[in-house]
């Protein structure tokens, strides 16, 4: 058998180079078999990796297309449709709601949102459901009042033919006692002829009496408007009312004696026309009282005889002499009969510019001591009124701190009364055509 050689000591000889080439290769074949046994187990675990995510979408993929069909189902009722095919049929719908106008509020069906459509949808079905509940609940209460009407009317038809039966037999009688009451009423007829001739005559007989009684009355209506006129032309266009300007004036006597300087002046005037003494009168002029009422005297009656009466000069115009022929005059004096005054507001007898507690009370004194009578109450007997100025109004009393007086309240309602029952008396008197007289007018006349 060959044996080897053995080396030769102390040299590199080929198998040093084979065994070096081959322990370098094996740690080459070493290196790779193990980088690509690593290499081989991450991409194992990889591909299992892979293949997990993929088996998990694949299960999402299925949730997603069941989900899917289930919308679609819940949507529309069908399978197998895509999302863009439901959403346009939905859309469809939804705007042919908003077209066709049935719903009042169509602003939640302009999306395509199913659930709030929905909602509304149902919301307004559940309204018409109660409408039509109670539109059924008015229908059976209408069935039965119309149950009820139709049994009323079925009594009330009862009713109506008993009463007509009943009627039937009232004109039966009538008819029976038609002719009893003919023959009645021709006897009737002739008494109310009889009765109403009687009374034909009776009225014609008080109709006489009527047309004699009115004509008296016309009569005394002419004396009192001739007694009227009388007055107002004493009064003349003195009164304190518009109207025509009466340019004739009434008297009520006149200076029959007189002597230039005597105090003794006579006039035509006596027991006979009810003179009394102390009477006063103003004089005027013989031709008449002047328009504004001034006299040039004024006399008083000291003496009476039948006819004439002596009186004393009381007051003179040193411009003027009173001579026979004046006339004398007296507004509360009427030679027939005393005459009725009617005094009222207030008055200022001492022309001082304020009103007299008792000015009224002096007016009245004088026209009853002249021979007047002065009434409560305005009547058609007053013959005259003597209206004096309207109520003032009180002052107004300011205290410390310039509030009103605690009774200024009452003492205007006071004055409001008193000044609208003193206009309504003037106004009250125009109305009845009665003569006014002023203050200053009234003693004019009596010749201050």
């Amino acid at each position: 058998m060959a044996q080897a050689r053995p080396p030769s000591k102390g040299g590199f000889t080929a198998v040093h180079a084979w065994m070096i080439g081959f322990v370098f290769l094996w740690l080459t074949v070493t290196v790779l078999l193990v980088w690509l046994y690593t290499d081989q187990e991450g991409l194992r675990k990889d591909m299992d990796d892979l293949r997990a995510r993929n088996d998990q979408l694949n299960r999402s993929k299925n949730d997603v297309d069941r989900h899917r069909e289930e919308t679609a189902m819940l949507a529309i009722g069908e399978e197998g449709i895509e999302v863009d095919d439901v959403r346009a049929k939905i859309t469809a719908v939804l705007n042919q709601i908003v077209e066709d106008a049935v719903v009042e509020d169509t602003s939640v069906y302009e999306t395509a949102a199913l659930l709030p459509a929905t909602s509304a949808l149902y919301e307004d079905f559940k309204g018409e459901r109660s409408q039509r509940l109670a539109a059924e609940a008015r229908a059976t209460d209408a069935e039965t009042s119309l149950g009820e009407l139709v049994d009323a009317h079925a009594a009330l038809k009862d009713q109506f033919d008993q009463a007509t039966a009943a009627i039937k037999g009232q004109v039966d009688e009538i008819e029976s006692s038609r002719a009893t009451y003919a023959a009645n009423r021709d006897k009737e007829v002739d008494d109310f002829s009889r009765e109403m001739d009687e009374t034909r005559q009776r009225h014609s007989r008080d109709a006489q009496n009527h047309r004699n009684t009115l004509a008296a009355e016309v009569q005394r209506r002419e004396e009192l408007e001739a007694r009227h006129a009388t007055l107002q032309d004493k009064v003349g266009e003195l009164q304190i009312k518009p109207g025509a300007l009466l340019t004739l004036r009434s008297s009520d006597g006149e200076v029959v004696l007189a002597r230039p300087g005597d105090r003794a002046v006579y006039i035509g005037l006596g027991e006979a026309h009810h003179l009394t003494s102390g009477l006063q009168f103003a004089v005027y002029p013989a031709a008449g009282i002047p328009a504004d009422g001034r006299a040039k005297a004024r006399i008083e009656v000291t003496r009476i005889h039948e006819k004439t009466a002596e009186c004393e000069v009381v007051w003179l115009d040193e411009a003027e002499v009173i001579v026979v022929g004046d006339v004398v005059a007296n507004p509360v004096y009427d030679p027939s009969k005393p005459l009725k005054f009617l005094v009222v507001g207030e008055f200022d007898m001492d022309s001082d510019g304020r009103d007299d507690p008792h000015g009224a009370d002096q007016i009245k004194g004088m026209i009853r001591e002249w021979g007047g009578e002065v009434l409560d109450a305005l009547s058609s007997r007053i013959d005259f009124v003597v209206a004096g100025y309207a109520p003032v109004a009180p002052p107004t009393v300011v205290t410390t701190d310039r509030t009103r007086d605690a009774g200024a309240e009452e003492r205007e309602r006071l004055h409001q009364r008193r000044l609208s029952e003193h206009n309504q008396l003037v106004a009250s008197a125009q109305e009845l055509s009665i003569p006014i007289l002023t203050q200053d007018v009234l003693l004019r006349f009596l010749g201050y």
